[in-house]
């Protein structure tokens, strides 16, 4: 049985590998010297050059073209979530699931207990009094859990996602989210520690932290663009550059 669908017009995923269409109606499959150039139709690009550098050092093949790639999937104050909620409907394809930002804000804010919910708002005041509280809301307007949650559930600029909801985002949705640094302003490409342990069981998700102000999300073409990884199928560099069991 040949299990097909289209991301766009013109790419399809037929049994677990990407073809593209071209003007006289054929198919034909992307490969890894090419898959830049046709999905970028999609909205994929390749990763920055100096990750493209980094993580070739930790490859054992050395690939002609790299195979990491970035998908900007949204802005105003929503990529964070976007990012994991389209990695989560790669991993749900074959099912009724399907998430959108708003989603991904309503499962972490319903999912906050009170004492969560004191510690948080305890933290980002502290920044606030340190004056390292970057977003468009004010800490001391919130009084109680119900405007905390309405605050994170609303979009747009007023609640990012931060490092502080990751450990929630991790529990909650049974996820490793790991974070590259890809700062030009600062020539900072580096590994993001969120304090938090791999858990094998979890698929994984990988995003870029691109100039401290926005999130994109980290896939790898190997026949498919994944962006959603199980233990068995985190690509090697990615397992070296976090210092996972390979």
């Amino acid at each position: 049985m040949t299990d097909e669908y289209y991301l766009t017009d013109n790419i399809r995923m037929i049994n677990d590998k990407m073809e593209y269409r071209y003007k006289d109606d054929t198919f034909k499959m992307i490969k890894k010297h090419n898959w830049h150039h046709f999905l970028s139709e999609y909205g994929w690009q390749k990763i920055h050059k100096n990750w493209i550098t980094k993580l070739n050092q930790l490859s054992k093949v050395k690939e002609k073209n790299s195979l990491y790639g970035t998908l900007d999937c949204d802005s105003d104050g929503d990529c964070f979530f976007q990012c994991i909620a389209n990695a989560l409907n790669e991993r749900d394809r074959e099912t009724d699931n399907y998430y959108d930002s708003k989603d991904i804000r309503e499962i972490i804010s319903d999912d906050i207990t009170e004492e969560q919910y004191d510690t948080i708002i305890t933290y980002y005041r502290i920044m606030k009094d340190a004056n390292d509280f970057s977003e468009d809301w004010d800490p001391y307007s919130i009084h109680s859990i119900e405007e905390f949650k309405d605050k994170i559930k609303k979009s747009g600029h007023e609640y990012w996602g931060d490092y502080i909801l990751l450990q929630l985002l991790i529990n909650t949705l049974q996820v490793n989210i790991f974070i590259l640094n890809c700062n030009s302003l600062t020539n900072d490409y580096s590994v993001y520690n969120t304090l938090n342990d791999y858990n094998t069981e979890y698929g994984t998700i990988f995003l870029i932290y691109e100039d401290m102000c926005h999130f994109k999300l980290l896939g790898n073409f190997n026949g498919k663009i994944r962006s959603y990884f199980t233990n068995s199928s985190i690509p090697y560099e990615l397992k070296k550059l976090y210092r996972l069991k390979t």
